[in-house]
């Protein structure tokens, strides 16, 4: 059964343009705060080199569009083919996901003192990013859609569950520890102001 061009290459197309958009947005937001910032610490300016894997990731699945609405254009089958770019979009998106996703693990343990939760985070993050180069592998090695999702289709469906648990788990805890703590220092609040009504 042939494929319509509005149900493959619409969806690729709209989603990448939104993702290039997002991309001059967050590269902006950098810009910003490398000015506003200068006196941060330097580990932490070096989360901004992120950007560079988000310039990576860009231009692979702009040049991925291209290879499928240009240069394969009025090719039905060119939809089914994987090509090296989409291996390597793969990996950069786990790599990069796994950054973010450890940088707020490391914003609980700041918050909560707690290193478990953050090594819970962690190890997502790991596990991210090996499922994600195994599945560069599997598109090198099948280099078709058809045949990658038959095969390994499953891997997709791991590293989206376990992205999702890792930034459920990460806002669940920093909702919670932030909580207690507000509430701690609305007690001292409220201490303070009875002391000075009292005096």
């Amino acid at each position: 059964m042939p494929l319509s061009v509005n149900l493959t290459e619409g969806p690729i197309l709209v989603g990448i343009l939104i993702a290039t958009f997002l991309y001059g947005v967050a590269t902006l937001q950098t810009y910003n705060y490398y000015r506003q910032y200068v006196k941060d610490p330097i580990w932490l300016k070096l989360l901004g080199l992120s950007r560079l894997l988000e310039t990576t990731l860009t231009v692979l699945t702009c040049t991925y569009l291209y290879t499928l609405v240009v240069t394969n254009f009025d090719k039905p089958n060119a939809y089914d083919m994987l090509p090296w770019t989409v291996a390597i979009v793969f990996f950069t998106g786990g790599l990069l996901g796994a950054v973010v996703q450890s940088f707020f693990a490391w914003r609980v343990y700041v918050i909560s003192g707690h290193l478990l939760p953050s090594i819970v985070s962690w190890s997502g993050g790991l596990a991210r990013i090996g499922i994600t180069a195994a599945m560069c592998g599997f598109v090198i090695r099948t280099g078709s859609r058809e045949l990658y999702e038959a095969r390994y289709g499953w891997t997709i469906d791991l590293v989206l569950g376990i992205a999702l648990f890792v930034d459920v788990f990460n806002t669940g805890c920093l909702c919670y520890y932030l909580s207690r703590r507000q509430s701690k220092e609305r007690k001292y609040v409220q201490v303070f102001l009875c002391r000075m009504y009292v005096s």
